[in-house]
């Protein structure tokens, strides 16, 4: 038994695929201790790990607002700086979700430090290969992103002021491999862009399905039952607060065969959104993938964890990213022909409707989404990073 450490970023997007991994862990009866807000407590505790909190000026609320990211150099240097108080006194560390300060974590400890991502690697082949596919981005941010020159330069603002990372490429190092030893991700070699690029150190395990609290308020007797189409509609938990998207989206199916769960992420947005018809359910909260089991549409904003959920269920999906890694998921999407994307500033209830009927119909289903489907379904999964940590730690 070793006694593992994982220090995590307080959001639901980059928290919720580690969760896998921790309870195969401590089912491999590793002592682990979960470096994260109290926000999380009830998640890691049912892992089987032992919560050990950090930034308590978030009041134990996870981060669930863009906004909040003007702040983040404060949380990036907090979790680094526990991490090397902390982590001399285990036999492995797991640095998981966005880690800029990675080497810094690395060079401060003497146990060996692995890379836990929450999206597939990124290097300068990556970015240019995706930005050809990033209609929903600004071309002169594409231009950006896919010039290594431009991309660094702004790096030296950006990194050195927001993420403490001493103004390091952004894009590659933030999402790129960052362990000399081990890296993992819960994408798959075939979701990720030009594989072959990647070293021996980088371990492809596969998402798991995401797994929420039972919530016996939420009628999903009513959605396995409908005889009709189901669509599942998220925004996600933190680039939520769009209400027009919301709207449109309802307005589009209001009155028609579709039952449409909308999930805004927030309590005090389903509210806002106004009176619906009776096919519009609206809620903050539901089982996101007991829904799109039963789901033959998602509409949603491309963030990993919804998009792996409905691909896993051979769910079709209309995908419009507003923030993050959304846009290299929407990217890598079309490149696979696994979705279509619908850019932000395209949405009317007009092309929404363009979009949807072909896919509904079954006229247009997406050619790539089976092939994506079956990556994912025949991935190793957490108990494949198991093993190689504890080969690791058999060193």
């Amino acid at each position: 038994m070793a006694r593992i450490l994982i220090t995590g970023i307080p959001t639901y997007g980059l928290a919720n695929p580690t969760f896998g991994l921790v309870k195969a862990l401590v089912a491999a009866e590793h002592q682990v201790d979960y470096l994260m807000p109290t926000g999380f407590r009830a998640s890691v505790e049912r892992t089987g790990a032992r919560l050990l909190p950090y930034a308590e000026y978030l009041h134990g609320r996870p981060v669930t607002h863009p906004v909040q990211g003007l702040a983040a150099r404060v949380l990036f240097d907090e979790v680094s700086n526990e991490t090397l108080r902390l982590g001399n006194d285990y036999d492995l560390v797991i640095a998981s979700g966005l880690q800029p300060q990675f080497a810094r974590i690395e060079q401060g400890l003497k146990p060996p430090v692995v890379r836990f991502s929450p999206i597939f690697w990124q290097n300068d082949r990556t970015l240019a290969e995706l930005m050809a596919y990033a209609d929903a981005l600004p071309r002169l941010v594409r231009h950006g992103l896919a010039t290594p020159g431009l991309r660094r330069a702004a790096s030296q603002v950006i990194g050195r002021a927001l993420l403490g990372n001493g103004g390091r490429d952004v894009a590659v190092d933030l999402l790129g491999p960052q362990s000399a030893t081990l890296n993992l991700t819960v994408a798959t070699r075939f979701y990720q862009p030009r594989a072959a690029d990647f070293d021996d150190t980088c371990v492809y395990l596969g998402p798991t399905p995401t797994v929420s609290a039972p919530d016996p308020a939420f009628p999903i007797d009513r959605v396995r039952e409908h005889p009709g189409p189901v669509i599942y509609v998220t925004l996600g938990t933190v680039y939520n607060g769009w209400l027009g998207y919301f709207r449109r989206v309802a307005e589009a199916f209001a009155g028609t065969e579709s039952l449409v769960i909308i999930t805004t992420g927030r309590a005090d947005t389903v509210a806002k959104i106004g009176p619906g018809a009776d096919n519009i359910l609206v809620y903050p909260f539901v089982p996101q993938a007991e829904v799109l089991a039963e789901a033959d549409l998602y509409l949603g904003h491309a963030g990993f964890g919804s998009i792996t959920d409905a691909a896993l269920f051979g769910v079709p999906m209309v995908v419009t990213p507003l923030g993050g890694d959304q846009f290299f998921n929407a990217a890598r999407l079309q490149a696979l022909d696994a979705a279509k994307v619908m850019p932000a500033l395209q949405l009317s209830v007009k092309r929404i409707r363009e979009l949807v009927e072909p896919l509904l119909d079954g006229s247009a289903r997406p050619g790539g989404l089976d092939d994506l489907a079956e990556s994912f379904r025949s991935a190793p999964g957490p108990q494949l990073g198991v093993q190689r940590i504890d080969q690791l730690l058999a060193r």
